[in-house]
């Protein structure tokens, strides 16, 4: 009978000090969730969150800062290698071709493998993109994608800056070039 009732405090004793640790563990987890960045269904900043300044060039040789990225800039991110990239990238060229002017459309082709298909994919994308967007080319941590914190591919942003305010994402996913209006790009 002694050792059933010594079984059974150290059995509760267990039983507390699991409860304890459970608890220490979910406090953790509850501070970190609350300190990690909030971030969209697109993988990136969230409507509303101002970009981060950035610094980079076009293919073309331009220099490209988020000043540039003015009222109705639409910036959008794809990847070789990516197939929703691949199965998006028609549809984005057609509509961004419909917008009038190229200057506001941004395309970030994010490529860094070093591997040579992927190279001459990014190649081909950036290709498709240039008579309709300017096009950016940088690895995964490059300015851009940075500044937007972009993770997960195809990303798309619509920018707001009016009267010269800081540029802040206004909206997110594929509808971004439908929803901005016909002249102001």
């Amino acid at each position: 009978m002694v050792y059933l009732a010594i079984a059974l405090v150290v059995v509760g004793a267990l039983c507390a000090l699991d409860l304890m640790l459970t608890l220490a563990v979910l406090r953790r987890l509850r501070k970190q969730s609350s300190a990690a960045p909030v971030l969209t269904e697109e993988g990136g900043i969230p409507v509303g969150a101002t970009v981060a300044p950035f610094s980079t060039r076009c293919i073309e040789g331009m220099p490209l800062t988020e000043r540039d990225l003015t009222d109705g800039a639409v910036v959008s991110f794809f990847a070789p290698g990516c197939k929703p990239c691949r199965d998006k990238l028609p549809r984005f060229v057609e509509q961004a071709g419909a917008l009038q002017g190229r200057r506001q459309v941004i395309a970030v082709v994010v490529a860094g493998s070093g591997e040579r298909r992927y190279e001459d994919e990014a190649q081909a994308m950036a290709e498709q993109l240039s008579p309709v967007a300017r096009v950016v080319r940088e690895t995964p941590e490059g300015p851009c994608a940075s500044a937007f914190a972009v993770n997960a591919f195809p990303s798309q942003f619509a920018v707001s800056a009016p009267d010269g305010e800081p540029p802040a994402v206004a909206a997110v996913g594929d509808s971004v070039l439908t929803a901005v209006p016909a002249g102001r790009v």
